[in-house]
């Protein structure tokens, strides 16, 4: 991207900021209150006429101000942006999350959604980690009935991943427990994507006692292993996206919610992340889903151990306050971390 003179760079720092906190267009005569008078109107003017020309600002009407686009918000975060440092009620509320005991991974995940929702004041996301990036830590099996049973997979990170799977024969407590003790003590620490090279070699070497049963569970871990839009994606706040000007039309909303839902478009994006260190911005168009088209989502990885990243974020409109959200993100992030370390 083309650098911008001081001038410009003040200009279009001056516009971003007005346009994030009004979400209404922006004239010469605001821009020349915020810089004191300091510049004639023509000046800015001339200034603003050179930043439309670049692709950084547009007219939404003849006689309106201007709006900044998608281009303007990436040079803003990428070379203009200074983040706050939290304030007191955020840090307030992070301790109350590294402060509360948890049983279970997942409601780590549930209550970092919730934090980022309330904190960003847009939609708040956490998604867990790939399974082939996970190890295997126990197995557990429920039978239901004859020929119905739970199979129950722990990983190393303590989620839990369940499939039901029916068999045609009777399956006998003891033969399940004694698949059980076989695979906790042969498979643990053992990644998710090695283990079903594991299995498929016992089937070839034929242990006849859990032949049966060992492809069934396969097939059970081929649904987990194999289908990554199958993971779980925790997401609140969705309904304060409702009050925002940017989704004032019904059927923008509709689409834009419709795309909440698609769990597996979303899984691709959100994974774009999943490579880098630190805070991850997607601007608007970048997301190259029509829908979310004015969307911002910010993001960053938590992890689990050395190998298993998830990411987690905030999704909100274009204009969001990216340097006040960025730090809350970021700071999640290393709590989740840091909480996770200690299951």
């Amino acid at each position: 991207m083309e650098a911008l003179s001081e001038r410009e760079s003040k200009v279009l720092e001056l516009i971003l900021t007005s346009y994030i906190a009004s979400a209404e267009p922006v004239g010469s005569r605001t821009l020349s209150k915020l810089l004191g008078h300091r510049w004639s109107s023509a000046t800015i003017r001339n200034v603003m006429s050179d930043l439309e020309e670049q692709g950084f600002l547009f007219k939404a009407h003849v006689v309106a101000g201007r709006i900044p686009t998608g281009k303007a918000f990436r040079y803003y975060v990428n070379s203009l942006l200074v983040p706050r440092g939290l304030g007191q009620n955020e840090l307030r509320v992070l301790d109350a999350l590294f402060k509360h005991r948890y049983a279970y991974t997942e409601q780590i995940m549930e209550d970092a959604s919730r934090v980022l929702a309330s904190l960003g004041q847009y939609a708040g996301i956490v998604v867990e980690p790939k399974v082939n990036t996970m190890f295997f830590k126990e197995v557990e099996f429920v039978k239901l009935s004859g020929q119905t049973v739970l199979i129950l997979f722990v990983t190393s990170a303590g989620i839990v991943h369940s499939r039901l799977v029916t068999t045609d024969e009777n399956l006998g407590q003891e033969l399940l427990q004694g698949m059980k003790q076989y695979m906790n003590e042969r498979c643990e620490g053992m990644p998710f994507y090695a283990l079903k090279q594991e299995i498929y070699e016992d089937i070839r070497r034929d242990k006849e006692a859990f032949s049966a049963l060992m492809r069934k569970v396969l097939d059970a871990l081929d649904t987990i292993v194999e289908k990554e839009d199958q993971r779980e994606v925790y997401i609140e706040g969705t309904s304060t996206i409702i009050g925002v000007p940017e989704f004032s039309d019904i059927k923008r909303l509709r689409e834009l919610f419709k795309a909440f839902e698609e769990k597996e478009k979303l899984l691709v994006l959100l994974d774009r992340s999943l490579e880098d260190e630190g805070i991850h911005v997607i601007i608007g168009a970048e997301t190259g889903v029509q829908e979310m088209r004015d969307v911002s989502i910010i993001t960053s990885i938590y992890r689990i151990g050395p190998r298993n990243r998830g990411i987690l974020g905030v999704m909100g409109p274009v204009r969001m306050d990216y340097s006040r959200i960025i730090p809350i993100v970021d700071e999640t992030a290393k709590m989740v971390t840091e909480l996770l370390s200690t299951m």
